[in-house]
């Protein structure tokens, strides 16, 4: 698991959006901004425009805005808008498959981070970051060693 850069210009293109008290701003001046050329700035909002978390008005008046409020984008949304799905590893992947995952022991702790890590970017929302709220809530099953056949799917290794 990998946070690519794409991604890291998008979180700084969405604060900027998020704490930014115009209703508009151009991609020109959030690429400028975060110091990334101008074409890929446009790509980034491109895919954000895609997932439904921001929306863009043509036009020399235009630019993009936030579709929903900051406190409804979860940093999970936004980095699986860019990046695709949040994957451990390629047998955890929604279609993934390995000769060896019925017998892997390895399996059910990649499935468990993944679990882990979605649960943890799901609990912090953009407004959160924007306003320094650091409080992010992680479900307490994470920390129960009998749960963890809950949240990890497992193969005959993991049977009791």
């Amino acid at each position: 698991m990998d946070i690519s850069r794409k991604t890291d210009y998008a979180l700084r293109m969405l604060a900027m959006l998020a704490e930014g008290n115009e209703s508009l701003l151009s991609v020109r001046t959030a690429a400028e901004a975060v110091d990334v050329p101008y074409s890929f700035a446009r790509s980034i909002q491109h895919g954000l425009v895609q997932a439904g978390i921001v929306e863009s008005l043509r036009g020399v008046r235009g630019g993009m805005r936030l579709r929903l409020e900051p406190s409804e984008i979860t940093i999970r949304q936004i980095v699986e808008a860019v990046q695709g799905p949040l994957v451990m590893n390629d047998c955890t992947a929604e279609e993934g498959m390995c000769p060896r995952m019925e017998c892997c022991c390895y399996h059910p702790i990649w499935v468990g981070a993944q679990e882990l890590l979605r649960d943890y970017l799901d609990s912090v929302t953009l407004d959160d970051v924007v306003n320094h709220r650091q409080y992010p809530a992680v479900d307490v099953k994470f920390t129960d060693r009998d749960r963890f056949v809950e949240y990890a799917s497992c193969g005959k290794v993991c049977g009791k």
